[in-house]
């Protein structure tokens, strides 16, 4: 839609919930609707509409968003996009990088907002990205780059962006007048292509001229320039200039330089001149902090939230990136508000068992339930987890190792290997062992038949 601006687009705003208010519920037109009257931003074709909450934008964006957009654009030739007020109040006190998202690029200076997420004092750290952050942190305070590039590795969604940001934000900090452009490598690929293939004889001198005058180039998924030789090339001319004019340069990569495919070897090299840093999936502890730091985000009152919910989360997303487990405690946070249910451990399982593949039907993963029946039978039997895992001999701690095998198996029916990885590794034979004496004893005891059943009500009851 041509002229689009703050005070026609709230009038299409309008119009477009009163199409929408005859497609649904009062109760959830009211709730999310009818108090949305203020336009944040209008920027290209989208309208940027507050609501009053992460909740409500969240429902929004799940259950409402398509169909708004599809009505939108078929009639208005616009659509629109979402921001809860605290986030929007949080945007007028942004960072301005440079944007390089315009088609027809020029060496004026184009903000891109940073939002306060990406910086280096809420970039929760750990052992796997330690020294990502420590490199980063380096390369935003040093007067001369000394490491450069910085080129930091790893996959998807374990906060390579995030660190790229914090130097940009952390150098306009230090000096606001530095000349900061962002790009990611498909968009410059973009930008190169439009500069090419344009009519206009200066189309070309002003995409050099953008990307030249960086005094700090921040290059987002670089393995995106694979198979495109002549952006490679172009490319390539833009890394010496800037190296030899000692400007600062950031790369990210879901790969190491000289993994990428179809790349020039010489830019491969280039690209390895300075320092790579990896980034690894974050273990418990830095899951869990991650969680903590994320909390206040989401609730008005963090300290609701139990620390073993936070604590089970970060168990159940041991082999997940940061944006899933983010996504997993938006999600909780947000069932649990919505709901009306209380932030309980028992909560956590089916809330999330939509999103987590191989949770069984109680919704707990094999190391959750193991370290249940674990808990369970250390307390009953007064021995401890580590005892249990040892190697120790005395009567007492083998009986107790064996009931557990027992109610392992009987209950979740593991692979005989994969219990014994649980107890020190022990071998298919000592497990099969541990489960017939059990069975064994409980025919002749009534005493330990009472036992077994005691430690499964009491570990199915925990579930429930």
């Amino acid at each position: 839609m041509n002229n689009l601006n703050v005070e026609n687009a709230l009038d299409i705003w309008q119009k477009t919930i009163e199409h929408l208010k005859n497609q649904i519920d009062d109760i959830s037109y009211n709730d999310l609707f009818s108090n949305t009257k203020e336009v944040f931003k209008v920027k290209d074709s989208t309208i940027w509409i507050i609501v009053d909450s992460i909740f409500t934008k969240f429902r929004i964006d799940k259950f409402y968003k398509n169909g708004i957009n599809e009505f939108a654009l078929n009639n208005f030739g616009c659509h629109f996009a979402f921001i809860d007020r605290k986030e929007a109040e949080e945007q007028k006190n942004k960072v301005d990088l440079v944007n390089t998202t315009q088609t027809d690029i020029d060496n004026s200076k184009k903000p891109r907002s940073l939002l306060p997420e990406y910086s280096f004092y809420n970039f929760v750290i750990g052992e796997s990205n330690r020294f990502a952050f420590l490199a980063a942190t380096k390369v935003a305070n040093d007067p001369i780059p000394v490491l450069n590039p910085l080129y930091i590795f790893g996959g998807v969604g374990l906060g390579k962006t995030h660190l790229m940001f914090a130097v940009g934000n952390e150098i306009l900090q230090i000096k606001p007048d530095t000349n900061v452009v962002y790009t990611t490598a498909q968009q410059y690929a973009q930008d190169y292509f439009t500069a090419s293939s344009s009519k206009d004889p200066k189309a070309f001198q002003k995409f050099y001229d953008y990307y030249q005058s960086a005094d700090v180039l921040l290059v987002d998924d670089i393995q995106f320039l694979e198979q495109k030789t002549k952006t490679q090339e172009e490319f390539f001319k833009l890394f010496e200039l800037l190296y030899t004019e000692k400007k600062k340069m950031v790369v990210t990569s879901d790969r190491p330089a000289n993994q990428l495919q179809n790349f020039m070897d010489r830019l491969k090299s280039r690209l390895s001149y300075g320092l790579a840093v990896d980034i690894k999936k974050p273990d418990k502890q830095l899951r869990l902090g991650i969680l903590q730091k994320k909390l206040p985000t989401h609730i008005p009152n963090p300290e609701d939230v139990p620390l073993e919910v936070l604590e089970l989360i970060a168990e159940i997303y041991e082999d997940r990136n940061v944006r899933e487990l983010e996504g997993a405690l938006s999600r909780y946070i947000w069932y649990c508000v919505s709901g009306n249910l209380p932030f309980t451990k028992e909560n956590v399982y089916p809330i999330l068992k939509p999103l987590v593949e191989g949770l069984d039907k109680e919704g707990a993963p094999a190391d959750v339930k193991v370290r249940d029946i674990k808990e369970a039978v250390a307390s009953y039997y007064q021995v401890s987890i580590p005892e249990l895992e040892s190697g120790s001999r005395k009567a007492k701690i083998v009986f107790a190792r064996q009931m557990a095998v027992y109610l392992i198996r009987t209950l979740y029916d593991l692979p005989l290997k994969q219990i014994g990885s649980y107890f020190g590794n022990r071998d298919h034979a000592t497990i099969s062992y541990s489960i017939d004496k059990i069975e064994k004893d409980m025919k002749q005891n009534k005493g330990i038949k009472q036992d077994a059943l005691y430690l499964t009500h009491k570990i199915q009851g925990e579930k429930q």
